[in-house]
């Protein structure tokens, strides 16, 4: 009787390219969850940029609102800048600030989202808007790497 022959495992080509593929498919599949991931932690923070973004809008329409209604009872009364700068004192949010004839006010929200509104009143008791901007203010919590330093150093 002949003794079984004990062979080596032979890896053929197919079994090899098999094993490339799979350790490839891996590798992207961990790369698919971690691309997930940070632009879903970008998303949620965009939103909520773009929720205080709003935020801050809505406040400094509803106070415009306010100073125009002041405004267009003054009109309707014959006032003129003295009565229209008397009456926009008397409705301006804490914060707000009325120099002379100019009228200030800044909308923060918890992300750092500010819009400053600056308005003049006129002599007929109308206004004008002069500013309307927002800004963020940049905070900067990370050691964060340099990615290019802005000179370009080839010798």
């Amino acid at each position: 009787m002949t003794a079984p022959r004990r062979g080596s495992v032979r890896i053929g080509p197919i079994s090899l390219f098999t094993l490339i593929i799979t350790l490839c498919l891996a590798v992207m599949a961990v790369l698919s969850v971690t691309t997930a991931q940070a632009t879903y932690v970008a998303a949620e923070r965009q939103a909520l940029f773009t929720s205080d973004t709003y935020a801050n809008e809505r406040a400094a329409q509803e106070f415009t609102a306010k100073v125009d209604a002041a405004l267009a009872s003054v009109r309707a009364a014959g006032g003129g800048q003295t009565e229209a700068r008397a009456a926009v004192k008397r409705i301006l949010p804490a914060g707000a600030k009325l120099d002379e004839t100019t009228v200030r006010a800044e909308f923060t929200a918890e992300s750092g989202r500010t819009l400053n509104v600056e308005l003049i009143i006129e002599a007929n008791a109308t206004y004008r808007i002069t500013a309307w901007k927002a800004t963020t203010l940049w905070t900067d919590d990370s050691a964060g790497k340099t990615l290019w330093s802005g000179t370009a150093s080839t010798r």
